[in-house]
């Protein structure tokens, strides 16, 4: 049991520390750092370098990538809603590591309880579900913020989606 405990408070204490940095960068960007009041900031759906933005410049739309086409309030907006995503996500991430962990510990025993090896699978299942909704969740609450015309293109990203390999 004291290996179990040790591994809970590895975990809470690796957790506590993401959380405390992901709030010190959660400071929105500000707009008097750039020249003639433009926001500096790029955010991850503006990274021209990549080769998969590249892939992406090569779509069958006439209209500019979404990302290309916000404005300041829903930069921030959106880098608000993404740390947010990302918390979540990485609080999600910690508890399946501690789930499985028990389940380890579960699985090595002598007397193996399989109803209870099941049950922690489940509850890594249900963890794994809660971040698909909120991922998707994410996804609709972005949306509705874009205007009709970076709606085409977001839309089209969305649908290319089962074509990525996440």
């Amino acid at each position: 049991m004291y290996n179990l405990n040790k591994c809970h408070l590895f975990l809470l204490s690796l957790l506590f520390n993401l959380c405390m940095v992901s709030t010190s960068i959660a400071e929105p960007h500000s707009t008097h750092d750039a020249p003639h009041g433009k926001s500096s900031h790029k955010g991850h759906h503006q990274d021209s370098g990549s080769k998969h933005n590249k892939k992406q410049q090569k779509s069958s739309t006439f209209s500019p990538h979404w990302a290309k086409s916000l404005s300041d309030e829903q930069k921030i907006s959106f880098d608000k809603m993404h740390l947010l995503v990302g918390q979540f996500e990485a609080v999600q991430r910690a508890k399946i590591k501690m789930i499985k962990a028990e389940l380890n510990v579960l699985t090595a025993k002598e007397s193996k309880n399989q109803a209870a090896i099941y049950a922690k699978i489940d509850e890594i299942l249900e963890v794994k579900k809660s971040i698909l909704r909120n991922r998707y969740d994410h996804i609709v609450e972005m949306r509705n913020e874009l205007t009709e015309q970076q709606r085409i293109s977001y839309d089209m990203g969305i649908l290319k989606r089962d074509k990525h390999k996440h």
